[in-house]
């Protein structure tokens, strides 16, 4: 046990971070949704809006959560996250009105932003160079594999146990998976373990120097934010961003509604989009490993041209083209393997193409566009199926915009791995 790098145990407690936050976090809401609306007055309308909340909470915050993990850590910011999280469900069982509820969901996606995707990112940033595609793959699996775990779960103790009791049971689920793995085995950074990158151990601990006489581990390389924001490749990042969440946010919210008007049962098609979710389990771990002596942005663009394809397939279906088999089964496969790739490579690129110096207040950054971007999907593919009565222009749309995504990805020149640190290049030796 001793031998194995800590970074590890710091991906098993990101792992298991993402496995409950996503799979239970994110996806508790649409569970119970239709449960809370009969047992109260406050109707599916006034519930969406505490999933809202929750999302714009989880966005809005992230620029903050960035700034504080690069300068505090991600351990010091994750902690009070879990406390939060933990909370928020304990609390969410006892609520007695719709504005309590939107108070704790507001709490709730805050801690969500603390603990889930920026911090467990810059973890992975900070630990791995050389095998940071891997480590980085077996993280994002945690919310894959989460949401294939947890969604039968939530099901059932909803159906046995009624939704307030059932919140109060995720609360302690929650509580005994997250707490201990961010207090016991989540560190920020290799040199807090006397470490480097990648497991080599610091040079003065291994001759023996004391540690006031230590020298101070080397500063991260990468660029500032500042720096970042005067490169094209920060604002087509930034547009890819929007474009690629804004298509396949709005994209994986109607599915499901799209798929179960299309000849499948609602829970059939909840099963196919569960396959799909779980085949990009193995997209994300096979991508991460393939990518890490290649560029990145030539996986994102290739599997943005892949996920574009899948979709315009839903389209010829909804269109009678291609029978209903044909379509679940590519819509698994294709689209699933290719999500996965998106999923992992998306926190590879900022790292690529900007360093790790600046990794959470860059990503911080992007997740304004992010969440604008989620949003908006989902009401404009609502407004679309409302208009047409059919998914297939907003389908259409949805193609488009995950093309745009990933022609501007391939755009984005790499400048940190092409061109070293900006004032290497301002004043090269």
């Amino acid at each position: 046990m001793k031998n194995i790098f800590y970074g590890w145990w710091v991906v098993l407690a990101s792992f298991l971070t993402l496995f409950v936050c996503v799979g239970i976090g994110f996806q508790s809401l649409p569970v119970f949704l239709g449960p809370i609306a009969a047992d109260t007055s406050w109707g599916v309308d006034k519930l969406s809006i505490a999933g809202a909340i929750m999302a714009l909470a989880a966005g809005f915050a992230t620029p903050a959560v960035g700034y504080a993990v690069d300068r505090f850590g991600a351990r010091a910011v994750m902690i009070p996250g879990a406390i939060l999280i933990t909370g928020s469900f304990l609390l969410l069982g006892k609520v007695a009105s719709i504005n309590q509820m939107y108070f704790l969901f507001l709490f709730f996606g805050a801690g969500l932003a603390m603990t889930t995707i920026l911090p467990t990112q810059t973890l992975v940033s900070l630990w791995f160079a050389k095998k940071r595609g891997r480590a980085m793959g077996i993280v994002s699996m945690g919310a894959g594999l989460g949401v294939v775990v947890c969604l039968p779960i939530m099901n059932r103790l909803v159906e046995t146990l009624g939704w307030r009791d059932a919140y109060s049971v995720l609360g302690i689920i929650v509580a005994v998976v997250l707490l201990p793995s961010v207090v016991f085995l989540i560190r920020s950074s290799p040199a807090s373990r006397g470490l480097r990158v990648d497991g080599a151990s610091d040079p003065a601990s291994e001759a023996g120097t004391p540690e006031a006489e230590a020298p101070s581990p080397p500063e991260e390389s990468g660029y500032e934010l500042r720096e970042a924001f005067r490169t094209s490749s920060f604002w087509l990042i930034l547009g890819a961003t929007f474009f690629g969440v804004f298509a396949g946010g709005g994209f994986g919210f109607h599915i499901i509604l799209s798929l179960s008007e299309s000849g499948l049962t609602r829970g059939n098609a909840a099963l196919a989009w569960s396959a799909t979710m779980g085949v990009s389990i193995a997209g994300r771990v096979l991508f991460g490993y393939l990518s890490e002596k290649r560029q990145k942005r030539y996986f994102a663009f290739g599997a943005d041209i892949a996920r574009t394809v899948s979709v315009l397939l839903l389209v010829l279906f909804a269109l009678g083209v291609i029978p209903l088999g044909a379509a679940v089964v590519q819509l698994a496969v294709l689209y699933g393997l290719f999500l996965g790739c998106n999923a992992v490579m998306a926190p590879l690129l900022i790292s690529e193409t900007f360093g790790v110096k600046s990794f959470g207040k860059i990503m911080g950054a992007i997740g304004i566009p992010y969440t604008i971007g989620m949003a908006l999907g989902q009401v404009v593919g609502g407004r679309l199926y409302s208009l047409y009565g059919n998914y297939v222009v907003a389908f259409s749309v949805f193609a488009v915009g995950i093309l745009i995504a990933g022609i501007l990805l391939v755009l984005a020149r790499p400048v940190f791995l092409l061109d070293g640190e900006p004032a290497a290049k301002e004043n090269p030796v």
